[in-house]
């Protein structure tokens, strides 16, 4: 099957060197520009108070892997949205968790707002923002995460605590993420539930892989990882970071 998988991939990268164009499929659109997150004092508050709730977590001996975590699970259903372009998570991710809020701006008018393009496609440090404005909410980005259990912690809070359906920012190995097929280098997408107790982490793909490459995955929608896939994929990213 990685044999397979293998073949596939390098006939994938011989089609898109031979048509530049398409060169963002691979990535599923995101900026690969290391950009600064511009910080406000509501990036500060939440932090202060992510750590207090960490800290009284690691007081009470909790951890990941434990209920005394206040929940160790949390599971929300958001509205699903396909990403209308190849370089589109970043608009359909903002539009999905928009629409979990209220009614959802078009994916056009976020692109618009985030600067999505084909040469540059989404800056992730800037979806909190467009969140903000098209549902109202007050998200904050963060990272980088320090180590997967940061990461894990920050889903808790912001799944759980926040009460938010987060972003985040992924590298994918087609050969250790399931149901993917090939390597995207960036791919924004919704987290909308976590569950401890198994250890699983359930995204809101906007991006279904057998849509826009032959012989790709089903990955869009609702799906649901083993947490390592999906922390492994975070911290692979340069950015490591979430929107919560």
């Amino acid at each position: 099957m990685r044999f397979t998988k293998a073949i596939a991939a390098a006939a994938i990268t011989i089609a898109m060197l031979a048509q530049p164009a398409a060169a963002l499929a691979a990535g599923t659109g995101d900026d690969p520009r290391p950009t600064k997150n511009v910080t406000t004092a509501l990036d500060a508050r939440v932090e202060a108070e992510f750590r207090a709730w960490l800290l009284g977590n690691l007081r009470s001996g909790g951890g990941i892997q434990t209920a005394a975590i206040d929940a160790p699970y949390k599971y929300f259903y958001t509205p699903s949205h396909m990403q209308e372009k190849n370089y589109y998570c970043g608009p359909a991710t903002v539009q999905i968790i928009d629409d979990y809020w209220g009614a959802p701006a078009s994916q056009a008018e976020i692109s618009k707002y985030l600067g999505t393009d084909t040469a540059k496609a989404t800056d992730f440090s800037l979806v909190d923002n467009a969140i903000n404005k098209f549902a109202g909410q007050n998200y904050v980005y963060y990272g980088p995460c320090t180590s997967t259990s940061d990461f894990n912690y920050r889903v808790a809070y912001g799944l759980g605590t926040r009460l938010h359906p987060m972003a985040t920012d992924m590298k994918i190995d087609g050969r250790l993420m399931d149901r993917y097929v090939f390597n995207h280098a960036g791919h924004i997408v919704p987290m909308e539930a976590f569950d401890w107790r198994s250890m699983v982490i359930r995204l809101n793909d906007p991006y279904d892989e057998r849509d826009w490459l032959a012989g790709g995955g089903a990955t869009g929608g609702h799906m649901t990882y083993p947490a390592k896939q999906i922390s492994d994929s975070v911290m692979a990213h340069f950015r490591r970071a979430v929107v919560y």
